[in-house]
């Protein structure tokens, strides 16, 4: 393997040998003021790239009013300015045969009075902050040719992305993107990252806003907003592409077909795409999995609320199939009106192959657990979204959003369960076998208005806002276990109906010109009702129905939200801080035994906030807020759920809405001239009430649980990260560090089980990039210190690592050469899942045509067929190794085909 490394390696550094031949330019810069000729020190010297206007290099002039820059070989412009003096600039047309360029007398001019003689110079920050919003310029990252906006992502400072395409930015994660303030086909955020062109974007912002889901107007999520050219709108352009292996892989083709159309103008945008494909590039993206129900079997189940931590090497789980289409349309219908409408249809399947190996760790034992998962999952989606802005007058605005879905999933998966003792030989073997079929249909709507008052900064907004939520399943259940004294076959038939109302208006008042006064109310009603009826199979039918299993509950839930507060302002300082009270009347009803259990719970949320803007480029902010959020309906509804019998869950109707405390703080800085940047974030939140698991385990080592309130629930973690570039900025250095530190309380057999787990980690990457090569070499480690007060010694420490190479080589006559390569370790997991791999891709593309709108590529993926996905899950008192059969070893011949309004070439990284 290391020989292998070695190798992989090797053969990306050989190019690098041949970087272009470097340029010298020079010059001195004298004062001539008063009829004198004398050096002037302390210049500013800028070299800017003509053909993407990227700052290159900056210097000082020395005491002799002299400067120097070596850089490779470019058409430039020479930018000579001083506090004192105007700018003066010089264009420079470097060659092999001239690229040596000493000025010898620079003579800056004197700043005049008469603004129709200065020029001026704009040159735009690559990094900033606009009030609240961080601000990057994206002409100035260099991206690959024919790169779209996710590779443009990952060159930008403190953003990550990941390889199922989520992002974080200085340590959090986006959970929404947009481009020019709309969403882009609907909410899944990867039809913008990975389809749109980095070349079309103009800025991408970052910026927090109220989470519109949550029913806690402070719960804010993080946006990533993509602000496109304005070339980018007009005039029509897109791609045709398709590839495939032709079955030369394994016998069964891999294919790959994409086809994406703009018409834009300056009123009007329309786009419409389809993507077909067989292979990793089709899975599940990072929001699809909770999306269509595929973190379990239970088409109804919601996410764990109980914490776990994962560390995941995941390369794209099982064999997957996708087919998805749609439709943008925005159009400024006149100067006060704008209308969006955008449909998508998703057509997704999977299959899956998994084994897991789980060890239990009990008060007075240990046993392991074995499992074998097979399953085939297919879910189809229509989703449609529509929004109407009105300016009613010059400081008034109503705006309509809505948005429908019709869903529907099947689900076929059979589970076979070994059950080992301490020293792993086996106690009993079960099957399990859920066959299920669901649909279910959304709205919701949302009417608001704002108004901006003649007094500077009075402002009012509000809104109301309806959500209709109608799914329906019905699966069959068989069960094959030695310890039942008859096979369990039961049909399942679920239903749950949720409608909700929120209505809320805001209020901010002016008090002078440093201070303002917010007011705020919500009031949010919510109606759920869940059947679950269970029938045995009897008699040739299923007519007779298992209570232990069956269930009507519904739940009805009022908030009234009521709050103010302060907020200061003054140049670089802004301070706010206030209360709101807050009171939720929950009646719970059982109709299926005639209880109902009534709260009546009022709390008081105190919130924060100080923001220190030092500079343009600089940031400091910290926060302090308190929420309250509501159990949800299958943690409330008190029936079993044997869909894993060997994991029953149960509802608990007397549980209360959990108390958050969130201490957060951040600090960014940016450095444009110099490249330097360094970003850190801090996080500390406190959980009183949280939902966590009581769980029982009987002598089969089978267990029930069911959500209990908990208090003393902690979690922190700090992240930091800088890039610096060295030896004149041939190479970037990005190192970066995360730890973290959670507690979190469960109880297994009725004993308190207290879960503390640390994490350190860190990574470094370092970047080299020119013209024609782009070289990228890192590694990340993380290591992990689980510990459980149940089982102290049991719980061993584990690590992982990961090494990865890229590189790019743009060469003449339209070739390019790209590979990439990554080398995971996992060490200290359970017997056969301590899995070491090296994936290996490469490919080479030709353009063609007079425009060169024309490319063929040649794609190979896993170069050395050792693809594998493998995981790691610590839950209380569990740990889980897992591991996936998946995609390896295959190559793919695409050509693309690029079309624009102009007939010219399109350029490179356009999409």
């Amino acid at each position: 393997m290391t020989k292998r490394l070695y190798l992989c390696f090797l053969v990306m550094l050989l190019p690098l040998l041949s970087f272009s031949q470097q340029m010298t330019i020079s010059g001195h810069i004298q004062d001539t003021t008063n009829n004198q000729n004398v050096p002037l020190p302390n210049a500013l010297a800028m070299l800017v790239r003509i053909k993407d206007s990227v700052l290159v290099d900056y210097k000082r002039s020395d005491e002799n009013g002299f400067f120097e820059f070596k850089t490779p070989i470019d058409t430039l412009q020479l930018i000579v300015s001083h506090p004192r003096f105007s700018e003066n600039s010089y264009y420079i047309f470097g060659s092999a045969g001239s690229h040596e360029f000493d000025i010898k007398r620079i003579i800056i001019p004197q700043k005049s009075q008469n603004l129709k003689e200065v020029v001026i110079y704009a040159y735009k920050d690559p990094v900033y902050y606009k009030g609240d919003t961080l601000v990057y310029v994206a002409d100035s990252f260099q991206t690959k040719p024919n790169a779209v906006v996710e590779d443009l992502l990952k060159k930008l400072p403190g953003i990550k992305v990941n390889a199922d395409g989520s992002i974080e930015a200085q340590g959090k994660e986006i959970q929404q993107v947009l481009v020019d303030g709309d969403e882009f086909f609907g909410a899944d955020p990867t039809m913008a990252t990975r389809n749109l062109g980095a070349q079309g974007v103009e800025t991408v912002e970052i910026y927090e806003k109220k989470d519109e889901n949550s029913t806690d107007d402070s719960e804010t999520i993080q946006v990533l907003d993509l602000r496109l050219k304005d070339d980018a709108k007009k005039g029509y352009f897109g791609k045709i592409s398709g590839a495939t292996d032709a079955g030369l892989t394994n016998g069964k083709p891999f294919y790959e077909g994409e086809f994406l159309a703009n018409k834009f103008n300056k009123t009007q945008k329309i786009s419409v795409f389809a993507l077909g494909s067989n292979t990793m590039r089709s899975s599940l993206e990072w929001r699809d999995m909770y999306k269509y129900g595929l973190t379990s079997r239970n088409f109804f189940d919601e996410e764990n609320e109980n914490w776990s931590w994962n560390f995941s090497n995941n390369q794209g789980d099982g064999i997957p199939t996708t087919l998805k289409t749609g439709i943008y349309y925005n159009d400024q219908i006149s100067k006060k009106t704008e209308l969006n409408i955008n449909y998508t249809y998703n057509n997704a399947g999977i299959r899956t192959l998994e084994t897991n190996r789980s060890q239990y760790f009990l008060e007075d034992t240990s046993y392991v657990t074995d499992l074998k998962s097979r399953s085939e999952d297919k879910n189809v989606s229509n989703d449609l979204n529509f929004k109407f802005t009105h300016k009613l007058d010059s400081v008034s605005t109503l705006e309509l959003e809505t948005a429908a879905g019709l869903n529907t999933a099947e689900t076929n998966a059979t589970d076979s369960t070994d059950f080992l003792f301490e020293d792993l030989q086996l106690s009993r073997r079960t099957v399990v076998s859920n066959i299920n079929k669901a649909k279910g249909t959304n709205l919701t709507s949302k009417l608001s208005y704002r108004r901006d008052f003649k007094k500077k900064g009075r402002r009012m907004t509000s809104f109301y806002r309806f959500a209709y939520d109608d799914n329906k399943s019905d699966g069959i259940l068989t069960v094959d276990d030695p310890t039942l004294f008859t096979p369990t076959n039961q049909s399942k038939d679920n239903s749950s109906l949720s409608r909700s109302h929120t209505a809320s208006a805001s209020y901010i008042e002016p008090l002078g010109k440093k201070f303002k006064l917010e007011f705020n109310y919500e009031f949010y009603n919510n109606f759920n009702e869940q059947e679950k009826y269970t029938r045995n199979f009897a008699n040739g039918s299923y007519s007779e129905i298992d209570s232990t299993y069956s269930n009507n509950f519904q739940t009805t839930k009022t908030q009234h939200l009521a709050g103010t507060q302060l907020i200061f302002e003054h140049k670089k300082h802004r301070i706010s801080g206030g209360v709101r009270y807050r009171n939720v009347v929950i009646d719970n009803e059982n109709l299926f035994f005639g209880t109902h259990i009534h709260q009546d719970i009022t709390n008081y949320l105190p919130r924060a906030r100080y923001v220190y803007k030092i500079s343009q480029h600089n940031r400091f902010m910290l926060n302090y807020n308190t929420s309250s959020s509501q159990p949800s309906i299958n943690q409330l509804q008190p029936v079993r759920d044997n869909t894993n019998p060997n994991r029953l869950i149960v509802g608990n109707p007397n549980l209360k809405p959990n108390y958050v405390h969130n201490f957060s703080g951040s600090f960014n800085t940016y450095k444009p001239l110099s490249g330097v940047y360094f970003w850190s974030s801090v996080n500390h939140t406190i959980t009183n009430n949280a939902f966590a698991n009581s769980t029982t385990y009987d002598a089969l080592g089978r267990s029930t649980s069911q959500t209990i309130n908990v208090d003393g629930n902690t979690s922190s973690s700090l992240n930091f990260g800088t890039g610096f570039p060295v030896f004149k900025k041939f190479l970037e250095v990005v190192p970066n560090v995360n730890m973290s530190r959670s507690r979190q309380v469960n109880f297994v057999d009725s004993v308190q089980n207290v879960t503390i787990n640390q994490n350190i980690g860190g990574g470094l990457e370092l970047k080299i990039e020119r013209d024609s090569v782009e070289f990228t070499v890192g590694g990340d480690f993380a290591y992990t210190k689980p510990s459980s007060t149940i089982s102290f010694q049991s719980i061993l420490p584990y690590y992982s690592q990961s090494y990865s190479a890229s590189f790019l080589w743009k060469l003449p006559k339209g070739f390019f050469i790209e590979t990439d390569a990554d080398y995971t370790i996992n060490s200290q997991r359970a017997a056969g899942y301590d899995l070491d791999f090296l994936i290996w891709n490469a490919s080479v593309s030709k353009s063609f045509l007079k425009n060169e709108n024309l490319i063929a590529t040649l794609h190979v993926y896993d170069i050395l067929n050792q693809n594998v996905s493998a995981n790691r899950y610590v839950n209380a008192n569990v740990i889980t190794d897992t591991k996936s059969v998946i995609i390896a070893r295959y190559f793919m011949a695409r050509l693309t085909f690029k079309f624009n309004s102009t007939k010219t070439k399109e350029p490179d990284d356009f999409f």
